[in-house]
C-alpha cells in the first residue's frame, strides 16, 4: 500500500527521503528523492550508498535562469527529453566546498542551490552535482521524476529544488516496483507514485501543505 501524499510530504519536510515510482510504460524507474534544502551529508551518503544511481538536482526554469545554468547540450536527443544543465559545485568562497565529491561537499552544493539568495558566481563548472530543469507546471505538464520532486518540494513549503537518485540493485540492474516496496519497507521510507502525486495535484493544487 502506498503512503499518502500528505504523509510523504510531511516526512520529507522534516528531512526524510522517499521512494517514488513512475509508470511501467514510461521509464519504469524508481528514484530515491529528497528536498534540496534538507540534503544533509547523511542524506547524500545514504542516497549514493543505497540507491547507487546518479545523484541529480531537479530545479525550476526560473532558478536555472537566475543562476545562469544553461542546458548541457544544444540538441537534446535523450528519449525522455531530460534537461541536464551544466554540472556544478558550490564555490569554495560561497560554500566551503573543496573537491566537490564528498557527501559533505555535495550537501553544501545542494543546500546552496536551494538558497533563494544564491547567485550564479556562487557555483563553479564543471562539478559533481547535476541540476535537471523541470517543466513549468510540474507533474501536470510532464509526468517525470524531475517534476514530481519539484512539486514535492513546493508542497513542503520549500524552495523548488530537490535531489533524486535512481535505485539500482546490488547486482547493478535497475530496481523495479516489487524490489522498491521491499527497499522502502527495509528503511521505513514513504513509497508513492507519480500517478498518485498527479491525482493529488489535480484535485488539491500544489500549494504548500506543511
Amino acid at each position: 500500500m502506498n503512503t499518502s501524499i500528505e504523509d510523504a510530504v510531511r516526512y520529507m519536510a522534516q528531512g526524510g527521503l522517499a521512494v517514488i515510482v513512475d509508470d511501467e510504460n514510461r521509464e519504469n524507474e524508481e528514484d530515491l528523492v529528497g528536498i534540496g534544502s534538507k540534503m544533509t551529508p547523511e542524506n547524500v551518503n545514504f542516497m549514493v550508498t543505497h540507491a547507487r544511481g546518479l545523484l541529480c538536482a531537479p530545479i525550476t526554469q526560473s532558478i536555472a535562469d537566475r543562476l545562469g545554468l544553461v542546458q548541457m547540450v544544444e540538441n537534446n536527443t535523450e528519449v525522455n527529453g531530460t534537461r541536464f544543465t551544466l554540472s556544478i559545485d558550490g564555490s569554495h568562497a560561497a560554500t566551503g566546498v573543496t573537491t566537490g565529491v564528498s557527501a559533505f561537499d555535495r550537501s553544501a552544493t545542494l543546500q546552496h542551490l536551494a538558497d533563494p539568495e544564491a547567485k550564479a558566481e556562487d557555483f563553479v563548472h564543471p562539478g559533481h552535482s547535476f541540476p535537471l530543469v523541470g517543466e513549468d507546471g510540474g507533474v501536470m505538464a510532464r509526468d517525470g521524476h524531475t517534476e514530481a520532486t519539484i512539486d514535492l518540494a513546493r508542497l513542503a513549503g520549500e524552495t523548488e529544488v530537490g535531489a533524486i537518485c535512481e535505485i539500482l540493485l546490488e547486482d547493478g540492474h535497475m530496481a523495479r516496483e516489487a524490489d522498491l516496496r521491499q527497499f522502502a519497507e527495509d528503511f521505513d521510507l514513504p513509497f508513492i507514485s507519480i500517478e498518485q502525486l498527479t491525482d493529488y495535484v489535480r484535485e488539491h493544487g500544489n500549494s504548500a501543505i506543511v
